[in-house]
């Protein structure tokens, strides 16, 4: 009777640890949402005006929006220096993918992909 009553003690006390958990944690929800972004095709190397060809095409994407802030308060913290900032501009930068803020203009992120290899390549020239 003795191990029956340690066994129900432990099994209250993992369903209120649990229950305790639940209540600290937020729900995530796979969910899919609407983008702000465009998008150019291109040949040669970022900021080239040269048309793609079947052995020399890219692709670079600028999410702008709600989308943007999203990954730029994911990405944190900001880049600590950046090439001619403006005051109250701030960075985040991972390899290839770059996302800033500019109280004038919002959050936008930029990244993209060689479009042969598939590899990711940066969006943005600074």
């Amino acid at each position: 009777m003795r191990a029956e009553v340690k066994r129900s003690f432990l099994v209250l006390l993992a369903i209120a640890a649990s229950a305790a958990f639940s209540q600290g944690t937020q729900a995530w929800e796979w969910l899919l949402r609407p983008a702000e972004t465009r998008y150019v095709i291109y040949g040669g190397e970022l900021g080239d005006t040269i048309a793609p060809t079947p052995d020399n095409a890219r692709v670079a994407f600028y999410v702008r929006g709600r989308a943007a802030k999203d990954m730029f308060e994911a990405m944190g913290p900001d880049r600590k220096a950046a090439c001619g900032v403006e005051k109250g501009v701030r960075i985040r930068e991972r390899d290839n993918l770059a996302c800033l803020y500019r109280p004038t203009d919002g959050y936008q992120c930029d990244f993209g992909f060689n479009l042969r290899t598939g590899k990711s390549i940066g969006a943005s020239i600074c």
